[in-house]
């Protein structure tokens, strides 16, 4: 992981992402209680939530800065899962309104919800590769 980070140039330790929330209450709930991300740091203004172990999300709340208005839309958060399917089944007893599990074309399944403010979230996982029972191993065309 170190040589990783050497050869970027940056350094860069960590990713955080921080977004400008007009529902800031339910998207501190959401990404708390549905998600289940773990609270690392949190006062009445900004909330930082752990995505992975190098990862976090910061939810801050938009009315009480100098970005009332800011919109939601344009923004996908994208998180790699170890299980797709059980992801899906685990949001499910969340109540949460999910699209189907698809598989795409670029080798990915996955699956898309909303958080409270309208913004994209996807889960995915690596689709597994295609087996000579389905026929496409080794075809050509």
């Amino acid at each position: 992981m170190e040589r990783e980070r050497e050869e970027t140039g940056l350094g860069i330790a960590s990713f955080h992402t921080v977004l400008y929330c007009r529902k800031w209450a339910a998207s501190v709930s959401f990404y708390r209680d549905v998600l289940g991300l773990t609270v690392s740091f949190e006062n009445p203004l900004f909330v930082e939530l752990r995505a992975a172990s190098e990862a976090r999300i910061g939810l801050l709340d938009a009315s009480r800065t100098r970005y009332p208005d800011v919109e939601p839309k344009g923004v996908l958060l994208s998180f790699r899962v170890a299980d797709v399917d059980k992801a899906h089944a685990w949001l499910r007893t969340k109540a949460v309104r999910l699209s189907d599990v698809k598989e795409h074309p670029w080798g990915a399944r996955l699956f898309e919800l909303e958080d409270p403010d309208g913004r994209r979230i996807e889960l995915w996982a690596p689709a597994p590769p295609p087996s000579a029972s389905d026929g496409t191993l080794g075809s050509t065309g």
